[in-house]
């Protein structure tokens, strides 16, 4: 089956050695705007136009131990993003020029395989769906702060979910989810919904933590939760999917400048590899 999602992580390194620059997530944002604009600069001006359903997520891998490589992760959502990001990651290994701030950066390594690093892989939102094992308890880690957008406040005002509750994470990835898959296996709303009003949060490990943002800012939860899903086989389909989905689409806001970086864990992972 033709693959249509893909997770690549770039691993970055300094080109006159030295430390790891420091990066926000606007910062790898407009790094990989940049990757972008070097072979297709109006395939760049598009992405990086205000619009929903973005077909991509940028984030800053957390960092392990003293590693001496900065990992951006990069997901596509759509087969029209693959071409052009392999002739910009070819070209790169040629002829260098990225850069972090001052920071003159050399491309290593693009691990983007199943089994090459814990955030690479590729499948396809068909191959997904079909993949799917119902369970009746699921645990998702948020690597990344998240946070998910609700309604406005009367002052027109956005609010954001700073908790992980089965109706923000899983309503915020279904809406994603028909935002970019196939229609046919568009996941329906009230059905989400009530699935969502029987899972309960069995048990977590959050706390709040702030991305910089280029408009300031942002709260956002990370660490572990996991969920006790519905009896209801149809309804543990729908909702295993959408946390499988998770380690490409991203939950939240703002997936495509450093957040909502998220994975379901093996069923009593207990330690995360990062």
């Amino acid at each position: 089956m033709q693959p249509d999602l893909y997770a690549l992580v770039l691993q970055l390194a300094p080109e006159a050695g030295g430390p790891l620059p420091a990066a926000t997530g606007v910062q790898v944002q407009a790094l990989f705007f940049e990757l972008v604009r070097q072979v297709d600069p109006e395939l760049s001006n598009e992405l990086h136009a205000s619009a929903p359903g973005k077909p991509f997520t940028v984030a800053l891998l957390p960092r392990s131990g003293r590693s001496a490589m900065l990992e951006l992760r990069v997901t596509l959502l759509s087969t029209t993003l693959w071409p052009p990001l392999v002739q910009a990651l070819l070209q790169q290994m040629t002829r260098p020029a990225l850069r972090l701030g001052s920071t003159a950066l050399i491309l290593r390594d693009v691990p983007g395989t199943p089994g090459s690093h814990p955030w690479a892989g590729f499948t396809s939102y068909a191959a997904l769906s079909a993949a799917v094992e119902p369970s009746q308890r699921l645990t998702l880690d948020f690597a990344a702060p998240t946070a998910i957008a609700k309604s406005s406040d009367a002052r027109g005002r956005k609010k954001l979910e700073l908790l992980p509750l089965p109706d923000a994470v899983f309503g915020a990835l279904r809406r994603r989810w028909n935002m970019l898959a196939p229609p046919a296996l568009h996941l329906d709303k009230d059905f989400v919904e009530a699935a969502c009003s029987d899972t309960l949060v069995s048990d977590y490990r959050i706390q709040t933590r702030t991305e910089q943002l280029k408009s300031g800012p942002q709260k956002g939860f990370v660490g572990q939760c996991s969920y006790e899903l519905p009896p209801d086989p149809i309804q543990q389909h729908a909702l295993t999917l959408l946390a499988d989905a998770a380690f490409y689409l991203g939950v939240g806001a703002k997936t495509t400048r450093g957040m909502g970086l998220c994975r379901r864990l093996a069923t009593h992972a207990r330690e995360v590899e990062r």
